[in-house]
Parts: structure tokens; C-alpha cells; sequence
């Protein structure tokens, strides 16, 4: 992905975060063995690089936030992060999930920061990540991905052009390969309340049927109209029968996930609701939100109060996602 002008990994993609118990694993069905020894436990799982990787199975994982967070909820315990796991306020970031930061090494919580030298002394078996554009390691700094290959194999899960459950199935997989059961009594109860979670969202999208709804991300001098199709999370949403507000020119040098559009000009998408990005550097959007920027002011959906938080990082497990599918519900059934 290009580094445009107004820096749209940062800008979107990475939400301007760049800026600024052996008990418990047992609950998770998490079974612990010799990773490496002799006759230990073996693994083989192809990636979405098409990169097949087998041999003695990994236990000493290192991960970005996201895909880390989705492997905590499936049994597997990295033994490092990087990516946004603290925001400002030095509070764990949405994004980290259930992650225990007390438990884990931080290798980089911006964006272009990534530790080689700590990653190295960690004696990393697996490095797994998110893609987003072709091979990219998301949250590897360019400048450093020959090195990180060299050092330890890499997983990369593919998000683009996905829907949620295939992005949980794709975790889930990952996840039952490094050993974890997948289908333990805490799993299952946790993809059950999922599924009715789901349900309901089905039908709060019915009795919605007629509201238009934009994605929208702001920043100080900028926004961003968002490709539903383009995100796990929305691509769902648009499956079960949201009627999205679609970005007319959405950036296919950048993958087509968004349409850069100025606050002067953001007046041509009319919405009755909006799905605001809220991750921790996005500006706020909420009712109080760019409340002296007079085309926001204007536009439909923010005169009706009609704005929900949404988060395109929410790491991919039925334990995360159930709240977001439970708040969008609740959401609709107010404004229908």
C-alpha cells in the first residue's frame, strides 16, 4: 500500500493509533506439551500466502494485536505483541481483546515501530499476522520484513474481501493447528451466544430495512467513506441485508477499501445512520464530535443522533465480536 500524502495506512487501515494462568488456559481448551522435544507434537498449516508450514509445532508465538487477541480467545497464548495494545492513557486498546499485556512483550505499539532486536532475543518459533494487501505483514515496518522472515516462519491470515464468521473460521483453524481445542466447553458456549447474537442482528436488520448506512472515519483535515465489501466486520453487516451507502471512488491503488473525501465534500453521501470509526486515533464522532464543522453538522444521519461506534480491528473470535453485533441491534431497533 502506497504511503499517500495524507498517509492512508495511518489514516484509515491503521486508525491513526501510528499517532499518537495454567487455570485460564485450561478453561480456553488449551492442552500444554513439549513444543520441540523429541517425539513432541507436530503441525503443518498453509497460509493465505500459500506458504506451507509443518514440522515440531510452535509454542514461543509472536503476534500483531489483532491476531493475537483472536488466538487468546481459541487457546493460544503468543508470548508477544505488536501493534496498538495501549492508547494513550496507557489503558489496553480495544484491539488487544482479552490479551493479558501483563504476560506478553511488547515489541511496537505505533505504527513503523517493531523492536528486531527484542523480537530476536525472544527466540520466536511463529510469527503470525493480518494481511491486508497482498503480502504485506501488517504492522512489520517494511524496512524490517526480510530480517523477520529470517528469523522465525510467518503466518499471514488474509482479511481483505472476507466476512466475519470466515475471518473467525480462518483463526479458528489456525488456532486448532497450534494445538488449541476448539470446540472446548468454553468455546462453544462462546460461538453459541454468537449465534444468537447473530440471529437477533438479523432481525433488527429487517425491521431497519429502509435506513441508509455510511462508514465513515474522520480526521482533523480529512475523512474517509468506507468500502463495506472491503471489511470483515461490514461485509457481514451488507450479507445479512444492511443497506450501505457505497464510496464512489474508492482508492483501488490502495486496495478499495475507502474513498478519501473533504469534510466540504462529504455532504454528497446522505446516510440515516453512521458507523463511526472508534478506535483510538480516529477523532471522535460521537454526538458532541466535530460539532463546529458545519457539513457534519448537516448531514442526516448526525440531525437524527443516529451514529454507532464501529471498530473494522475488532480481533476475529465469537467472544468479540458478540458485544458489537448486540450494540448494532440495539442500535436499530431505536432508530427503525
Amino acid at each position: 500500500m502506497r504511503d499517500l500524502p495524507t498517509l492512508s495506512r495511518r489514516g484509515f487501515l491503521a486508525g491513526t493509533a501510528a499517532l499518537g494462568a495454567t487455570t485460564l488456559l485450561s478453561s480456553c481448551g488449551y492442552t500444554e506439551e513439549n513444543p520441540t522435544g523429541a517425539g513432541g507434537p507436530t503441525w503443518t498449516f498453509t497460509d493465505d500466502r500459500g506458504r506451507k508450514l509443518d514440522g515440531p509445532r510452535p509454542a514461543r508465538i509472536v503476534a500483531q494485536v489483532t491476531a493475537a487477541a483472536a488466538l487468546w480467545d481459541f487457546g493460544i497464548r503468543p508470548i508477544a505483541v505488536f501493534g496498538p495494545s495501549k492508547l494513550p492513557d496507557g489503558k489496553p486498546d480495544p484491539q488487544v481483546g482479552g490479551v493479558d499485556l501483563n504476560a506478553v512483550t511488547s515489541l511496537g505499539n505505533v505504527w513503523n515501530e517493531f523492536n528486531f532486536d527484542k523480537f530476536a532475543s525472544l527466540d520466536p518459533q511463529l510469527l503470525v499476522t493480518v494481511i491486508y494487501l497482498k503480502q504485506q505483514m501488517w504492522y512489520v515496518p517494511d524496512t524490517q520484513a526480510d530480517r523477520v522472515d529470517k528469523t522465525a516462519p510467518s503466518v499471514g491470515i488474509g482479511l481483505q474481501g472476507i466476512s466475519m464468521p470466515e475471518g473467525i473460521a480462518k483463526f479458528a483453524a489456525l488456532a486448532r493447528a497450534l494445538g488449541a481445542d476448539t470446540d472446548s466447553p468454553a468455546i462453544r458456549q462462546a460461538r453459541q451466544e454468537f449465534e444468537r447474537a447473530d440471529a437477533a442482528l438479523g432481525e433488527a436488520i429487517k425491521k431497519a430495512a429502509g435506513l441508509r448506512v455510511l462508514l465513515l472515519s474522520a480526521q482533523k483535515d480529512t475523512c474517509y467513506v468506507a468500502n463495506p465489501t472491503a471489511f470483515a466486520t461490514s461485509r457481514h453487516y451488507q450479507n445479512k441485508g444492511v443497506r450501505f451507502v457505497l464510496p464512489e471512488k474508492p482508492d483501488t491503488a490502495d486496495g478499495g477499501y475507502y474513498e478519501q473525501v473533504s469534510w466540504e465534500n462529504i455532504g454528497k453521501y446522505e446516510a440515516d445512520v453512521i458507523l463511526y470509526d472508534a478506535r483510538g486515533g480516529s477523532l471522535s464522532l460521537g454526538p458532541d464530535g466535530l460539532g463546529n464543522v458545519p457539513t457534519w453538522r448537516q448531514l442526516p444521519a448526525v440531525r437524527a443522533g443516529r451514529l454507532v461506534p464501529w471498530n473494522n480491528e475488532t480481533p476475529l473470535s465469537y467472544q468479540r465480536f458478540t458485544p458489537e453485533l448486540t450494540a448494532l441491534t440495539s442500535a436499530l431497533h431505536r432508530f427503525a
